[in-house]
């Protein structure tokens, strides 16, 4: 059974792929992507604002999906027709999503 954090992280995945609008995702893309994002899912956060809480604890209250859909759309805009979504465009996308969000819970390095 896989846990709470996997199940959001599929979560998250399935959101970006959704926002990509079926342009493929390179190998290199995904990994970055969870690199950046897993270990972010359960780590409270330092932010006055998010009291320090983890991104899991207030997933239902938060549009992190939404947020991930617009990384994916925004990405998947930068490449060139029939071409894959690389680390780049994905990277360029989630630090934009990030920075417009000014959310508390988002990830704290670039």
């Amino acid at each position: 059974m896989p846990s709470k954090k996997e199940s959001l992280m599929v979560q998250a995945v399935f959101a970006l792929a959704q926002g990509s609008r079926g342009v493929e995702i390179d190998a290199a893309a995904c990994k970055w992507f969870h690199e950046r994002y897993f270990d972010w899912i359960d780590k409270p956060k330092t932010n006055p604002k998010a009291k320090g809480k983890a991104p899991q604890d207030v997933w239902t209250k938060q549009d992190f999906l939404g947020r991930f859909k617009l990384i994916g759309k925004g990405a998947s805009s930068k490449v060139a027709k029939g071409s894959k979504i690389g680390v780049k465009a994905l990277r360029e996308s989630a630090l934009a999503v990030e920075q417009q969000s000014a959310c508390p819970w988002c990830p704290d390095e670039p």
